[in-house]
Order: C-alpha cells, then structure tokens, then sequence
C-alpha cells in the first residue's frame, strides 16, 4: 500500500486474508471510518495510531463513540488509548467504561487515583489489581467499604506494614486468609 492507495483499494484490503494485511489497513491514513471501525477489534493500536483519525473525528466527532461497546472497550483497554478516548470512558455512565479504562496499563497518577474512589466497586478492584500502585492509593483501598476490593488488596505482595495490619484485623475471613497466604508465600 501507498499514500495513494485508494478508499475503494482499501476496502477490498480489509477483507484480505492476510491479518498483516488488514492491520496494515486501519492504519492507512485513506481507511474510510467504516473499515475503521470493522478492523478495530482486531487492530485496536493501528486504529488508534491512523494519523488519518484526528481528521476523521473532527469531521465526524461521534465516530468512535457509536462504534459497537465491545469494540470501544477494547480500544480504551489499549495502551495507545489518547486522552480524549479516556476522558470519554470516565464521563460514561456505564461503569464498564471505567472498569475498562483502570485495565489500561499505561494510566497517570491522576486516573488511577481517581479511579480509585471510583463508586463502583469493580473499577476499585481492577485499579487494586494493578502491578504497581502509590502507597497512598494501597492504604486507601486496604479500607474499602466492599471486601471484593479488599481482597484483591490482600492478595499483593507489595502491601505496606499499616496496611497488612489493618487487613489483618478484616472483618471478613476470606480477606484474612488470602493475606495470610500471600504474606506466607
């Protein structure tokens, strides 16, 4: 493919055999949205990286956000997910947006933080389960209202001393035991 490929070329290249060759395609700057949007599960970081895309959204400011929820999950999940994705995904009013978006590996200091007081449990949970979290964030999730949380919590090896007390003294067993054995191990 060239920078003159054409939207009609790349249409039929995005039924291609080849995944090679589909991805190649949602990156072309050429893809029209609908291919986008069709090769975005299967491409997300191409998708995300189209420099065509930025163009495409101002024309079309909704484009990305009438795509199918699953496809949308998958791209705020995807580490090039821009800003602008991931200020769509905190303003949703569906918390799998956010449950999605506390999943993105690469997420400031300031999103996980404010994911972390996040009213819905399962985005507290899935920022709990991240490989590296501030002290702060830790001790406040070691004192969850919901020991769903609380567990994923226990469950880590990198616990500071205030917090292994205080989940040491969890009024749920399960929390108890899964720190015990995550302590032991």
């Amino acid at each position: 493919m060239t920078a003159g490929t054409t939207s009609r070329e790349l249409e039929r290249l995005a039924t291609h055999p080849d995944p090679q060759v589909r991805c190649a395609v949602a990156a072309h700057p050429n893809t029209p949205p609908g291919v986008l949007r069709d090769l975005a599960p299967e491409c997300p970081g191409e998708v995300l990286g189209n420099r065509g895309l930025p163009l495409l959204r101002l024309a079309q400011p909704r484009l990305i956000q009438d795509w199918p929820k699953e496809t949308l999950l998958r791209l705020i999940r995807h580490d090039l997910a821009p800003d602008w994705l991931r200020r769509f995904a905190v303003g949703h009013p569906r918390s799998e947006f956010q449950v999605a978006l506390a999943s993105n590996r690469v997420l400031s200091e300031a999103e996980v933080t404010g994911l972390a007081a996040h009213s819905a449990w399962q985005v507290r949970a899935k920022i709990a389960a991240r490989p590296e979290l501030p002290p702060a964030v830790l001790s406040t999730l070691s004192a969850d209202a919901d020991y769903g949380v609380r567990l994923y919590v226990a469950a880590r090896r990198d616990l500071p001393q205030t917090s292994v007390e205080r989940l040491r003294r969890d009024p749920s067993l399960f929390v108890r035991q899964v720190l015990e054995q995550t302590q032991r191990a």
